[in-house]
């Protein structure tokens, strides 16, 4: 496919994506076998985390956004006993504190109830987070100092799935976990703040991104497959725009059409406000708009355009 001509594709391809690869990495892949050249991706994975990771082609671009808004679910692994600098297994290890006896499991569970709801994360100087403009991995390759910032995340989940066990042949212990979480939360340090709070340095061994952007796994193909396509089988794959919005939808009349056909603002008096204060427009069974409703100036306007 790579090298021919293709008409621009809208919609969204659940990848799901490999270890040893960074998200830029699928979206460039899949950019020169769709010959696409407005492609992203809602939600970056680190290049060791496998799972769903969502790609947007053409107009659904416009919601990536949206798509990154939504919460995401993860499994991995939580192991007791070492901390690394990254928070995960890649890291070089910077605290230990070998394991004499078992870990009461009563004692975890209590700790990750207490992590749960709304709480602030500081995020690893490892990462991408900015800080005035600058990555704060980039301040660690220059030798740089730097203030890591305090960023709020959202818990709805944080569950054992599997009781402790022992490494083999090492004095830590690990579990398995499900957690599902808010934009922008960093799984590696949630382990890492488990260990903090039991006083004791942990690490996340193991994770997987099983649902995220409104999309589950079992929705996903794997990059080799889609790669492996022809033009045709991969464009079956795309999932439409329509298939991530929720809102109520609007069969619009003609002049309704017209009206935000050109992005015109329409009043109150016309559409009343509604509880989701968002409307998915349709002229002619073709999804044209989603309009959001101002409540400050009591209208409705364009928040994304696809006609």
């Amino acid at each position: 496919m790579a090298g021919s001509k293709h008409p621009e594709l809208s919609g969204l391809l659940v990848v799901n994506k490999p270890k040893e690869m960074t998200s830029f990495g699928v979206v460039a892949r899949l950019r020169r076998v769709t010959g696409q050249k407005k492609i992203g991706h809602a939600g970056t994975l680190d290049p060791n985390v496998e799972g769903v990771l969502v790609v947007a082609l053409g107009k659904a671009t416009k919601l990536i956004d949206l798509l990154q808004s939504r919460p995401k679910t993860y499994t991995g692994t939580v192991a007791f006993g070492f901390a690394t600098e990254t928070q995960d297994a890649d890291g070089a290890v910077v605290a230990e504190q070998a394991l004499t006896t078992g870990l009461d499991e009563t004692e975890i569970k209590k700790a990750m109830a207490s992590l749960t709801g709304d709480i602030i994360q500081i995020p690893p100087i490892y990462s991408a987070v900015k800080v005035n403009g600058k990555r704060l991995y980039e301040y660690v390759r220059a030798g740089e100092e730097v203030e890591l910032p305090k960023r709020p995340a959202t818990i709805y989940r944080f569950e054992a799935t599997s009781p402790l066990r022992w490494l083999p042949n090492q004095p830590y212990q690990a579990f398995d976990f499900v957690a599902q979480v808010s934009k922008g939360t960093y799984i590696r340090t949630l382990a890492y703040d488990l260990g903090q709070k039991l006083g004791l340095p942990a690490t996340m061994t193991a994770l997987k991104r099983t649902a995220g952007s409104g999309y589950s796994l079992d929705q996903a193909t794997d990059l080799d497959d889609l790669l492996e396509m022809n033009f045709d089988s991969l464009c079956q794959r795309i999932q439409p725009i329509e298939s991530v919005l929720t809102w109520p939808k609007k069969d619009l009349t003609e002049a309704e059409a017209f009206a935000v056909r050109n992005g015109q603002k329409i009043t109150i008096d016309q559409w009343p406000a509604t509880e989701t204060g968002y409307y998915q427009l349709y002229d002619q069974g073709q999804l044209v708009a989603v309009y959001a409703f101002d409540a400050d100036q009591d209208l409705w306007r364009s928040r994304y355009f696809f006609a």
